[in-house]
């Protein structure tokens, strides 16, 4: 399993001893789904596959056989790559950590496949943005041709995206995520690749 990177070297573990199972409280079913990594452009996924609970790397769809070693731990069969689930303040599992040290995020949408939101959807993501570490920077936010389009106001270049979600948006070509984060149907930030926070500013 490696650390959501398409190219470059797979990062490994050693075999370790674990402790024995603990009772299978939690099901499948509450752990399965796709768990985004923090670049939020690679997808893991995890799923009953005949009888057997397998994790799945959505970019090349390389899949590891998992047997369980606790209530949300697990190790990959042959690789002995550790998983351990965990649980929001609801108590509803949200996130999983790979290889020891990997946050991934549960995600809702299925990162296969592209949506067409409508316009309603997509006007609340209109406008004009500044990043918050330079306010002298701005993007602008449009609709093109039915897709969400970012324009980069210091060289005009204009980007289109898919959306995963009418939140969640994604340039394939750029490797290019948008996340938009919304509160009482207003955005309260949009976040450009892992960690570039754009703060939408309010029309005059």
């Amino acid at each position: 399993m490696s650390s959501g990177t398409v190219a470059g070297p797979r990062t490994t573990l050693s075999p370790t001893i674990t402790a024995a199972p603990q009772a299978d409280t939690v099901s499948w079913e509450a752990m399965a789904g796709y768990y985004r990594f923090p670049n939020r452009a690679a997808y893991i996924r995890f799923f009953d596959q005949e009888d057997e609970f397998v994790a799945q790397q959505v970019w090349d769809g390389r899949t590891y056989p998992l047997h369980r070693t606790g209530s949300l731990t697990f190790q990959s069969s042959d690789e002995a790559y550790e998983i351990a689930f965990m649980e929001g303040k609801a108590g509803v599992i949200d996130k999983a950590k790979i290889l020891g040290r990997i946050i991934l995020e549960k995600v809702s949408y299925n990162p296969t496949r592209y949506i067409k939101p409508t316009a309603e959807q997509l006007k609340p993501l209109l406008g004009l943005y500044q990043f918050q570490k330079d306010k002298n920077m701005e993007i602008s936010l449009s609709i093109q041709g039915g897709k969400l389009a970012l324009r980069q106001q210091w060289d005009n270049q204009t980007i289109l995206f898919e959306a995963y979600s009418p939140r969640d948006f994604f340039n394939e070509k750029l490797t290019f995520p948008l996340t938009f984060d919304i509160e009482n149907g207003a955005v309260k930030k949009l976040t450009c690749f892992e960690s570039d926070v754009w703060l939408k500013k309010e029309a005059k």
